[in-house]
């Protein structure tokens, strides 16, 4: 998983242009507005910048981009700004005017990407990607710092490397308010998706899909000790765990410090990933090493499966300090990494259900430099069927259907790329994990849809991997939430579903639960469709064959019946593979 500490608003702003209404008063703009009067930036081929229209108190800036670069950031300009020191929780409100006057995306809209950086690199950046109508349009945002700027680190970044497109800018102002003001007194503009709208289409189709897709036809039949059929009796049967795989991270220390957790996560949850006690560093240390043994252990007394993340993370920034010293020596790298995937198979063998074989691998590319190619990641596929035959093998990346879904030069990357180590392994790949950690970008469902059509043509499982939402807005990340979870769970491709955390206070991004364990917005639009929407319940008498039918989600379920005034209970399981027909003998 990628961290990033971004935080998400969008407002209304301040009074000393004329076209200000309900913004507090007493804002200091931090602006330097006659710096962009000659204001021009030039990126090579890509794009740029620059003042076109100049008066006394404002001018107008043209923001072109002529050719999309393979990152966002590497077309961008900073805004001029006075220096000022800022506290953690000090509030700020940026505003701009702006119009579309040419696009390629389909919404007609450009996109511009704020940036309020709060340090020296990206670690704790507070950024909002906003779409420009072709009118001008007042823009607003809140910010609330979260941590201490130092005046020589603050800087306001626009960033705009998207697809080709132009738009005009003026009136940037970033006001500083301190602690004078609440956040709530400032104005916010809305962020919206495509698709939101309650009888959008798409949404009406999926759930279809989800019918025929998720559920079966199944008959129920009754017999007697002697096989004889049981008529007449009401059966009641309720869906108690879906076949198909709801999951979290979760880390090994607080189900150690707090097994109560397990308790919270089994009553939504099926299925668990290790957030970092997988991984290599947290995996050399051997009380470390121990406590996610313990922990694996905790799981599976808990009937929970385990996914493993990650055997090979690429990057030396993700590897233990021997492989910055072995930088010069190949085999010796490749080695290495060999015998860290074998200890670890072997220790975790039958205790996960299926491995993040590499992660990242795009934006991570050390190892394959040391060693002159992917072999030293296909490797870790090798040994995985060699240790542990039955554990899936999957691939996991970012930034393919988060960003509005706008990178396809990633995503064709990443396609090819599990292509090639299929080729060179012999089609070890099982599955392919897609990252979706969103921002204020909300990637438009019809959108997510389109990019696993694209995978599924691979052949391949497709797993939801690392599910959040930046947005700070609880209605629309419920909202959201619930339209996502709706798509994904509507294609045939995708076998599981995670979310990056579970727990509110110690991951914002991710708040199934908040403090108290009280259901918290995403918590709400998950709890709702698994557990209300998507549930069967059957409460139905047995004809003169002893057999009821019904229809019902595939996964387990428990039953009871009274005979012969006993109660007869017990469980069963709807799968795919299996037969449509339940036979249940009384005891």
């Amino acid at each position: 998983m990628r961290k990033y500490t971004i935080c998400l608003a969008v407002f209304i702003l301040i009074g000393h242009f004329s076209w200000g209404q309900n913004v507090p008063t007493g804002g200091q703009n931090l602006v330097k507005t006659a710096k962009l009067q000659n204001y021009n930036v030039q990126k090579a081929d890509w794009g740029g910048i620059r003042s076109e229209q100049k008066t006394e108190e404002r001018s107008i800036l043209r923001v072109t981009t002529k050719k999309q670069p393979k990152f966002i950031y590497n077309l961008a300009a900073s805004i001029p700004l006075r220096k000022r020191k800022i506290k953690k929780g000090d509030l700020l409100l940026l505003q701009f005017r702006a119009k579309t006057q040419k696009a390629s995306l389909e919404t007609g809209e450009a996109k511009a990407n704020w940036i309020l950086k709060q340090s020296k690199g990206y670690k704790g950046n507070l950024a909002q990607v906003f779409s420009i109508a072709n009118k001008w349009q007042t823009y607003y945002l809140p910010i609330q710092a979260t941590e201490n700027i130092r005046p020589e680190d603050l800087a306001l970044v626009l960033q705009f490397g998207y697809p080709p497109q132009e738009f005009l800018l003026k009136d940037v102002a970033l006001f500083y308010y301190g602690n004078s003001v609440d956040i709530q007194q400032l104005p916010r503009t809305k962020i919206t998706y495509q698709g939101q709208e309650e009888g959008a289409a798409w949404r009406s189709e999926a759930l279809e899909r989800i019918d025929s897709l998720r559920k079966t036809a199944f008959t129920i039949r009754l017999k007697d000790e002697k096989g004889k059929p049981i008529e007449k009796v009401v059966v009641q049967a309720v869906l108690e765990e879906h076949d198909f795989k709801w999951g979290a991270a979760v880390s090994a220390k607080d189900l150690l410090e707090n097994p109560a957790q397990i308790q919270y996560f089994r009553s939504l949850f099926n299925i668990a990933v290790f957030e970092n006690d997988l991984k290599i560093k947290r995996w050399s240390f051997a009380d470390k090493r121990t406590e996610t043994m313990q922990a694996l252990e905790l799981m599976h007394r808990a009937d929970i499966a385990v996914k493993g993340h990650v055997l090979i993370w690429p990057g030396f920034r993700y590897l233990t300090n021997d492989f910055q010293q072995l930088k010069n020596q190949p085999e010796a790298t490749r080695t290495q990494m060999q015998n860290h995937v074998r200890n670890i198979l072997e220790q975790t063998k039958g205790k996960i259900s299926h491995w993040d074989v590499v992660n990242e691998a795009y934006t991570n590319q050390d190892l394959q430099k040391v060693t002159g190619s992917e072999e030293v990641l296909y490797d870790g596929f090798r040994l995985a069927k060699e240790i542990d035959p039955k554990v899936g093998r999957f691939v996991n990346d970012f930034g393919i259907i988060s960003k509005g879904g706008i990178d396809e030069e990633k995503r064709k990357w990443y396609f090819e790329y599990i292509q090639r180590i299929d080729e060179n392994t012999g089609g070890l790949v099982n599955g392919l994990g897609l990252q979706c950690h969103m921002g204020s970008d909300l990637t438009p469902p019809e959108k997510v849809l389109e990019i696993l059509d694209y995978y599924s043509t691979l052949g391949k499982q497709i797993s939801i991997s690392e599910f959040t939402m930046e947005v700070d807005d609880p209605i629309l990340r419920k909202q959201y939430t619930r339209d996502f979870i709706i798509a994904a769970f509507s294609h045939p491709s995708v076998s599981e579903f995670l979310f990056w955390g579970f727990y509110g206070p110690t991951h914002p991004k991710a708040d199934i639960f908040k403090d108290g364990w009280q259901l918290g917005s995403m918590g709400e639009a998950f709890y709702y469709l698994t557990q209300q929407l998507w549930k069967t319940q059957i409460v139905a008498a047995t004809d003169e064959a002893g057999e009821l039918r019904q229809r019902g989600f595939y996964g387990r379920y428990s039953y009871s019946f009274m005979h012969n005034n006993r109660l007869q209970s017990g469980t069963f399981r709807l799968q795919p593979e299996d037969g449509n027909t339940i036979e249940i003998q009384v005891k």
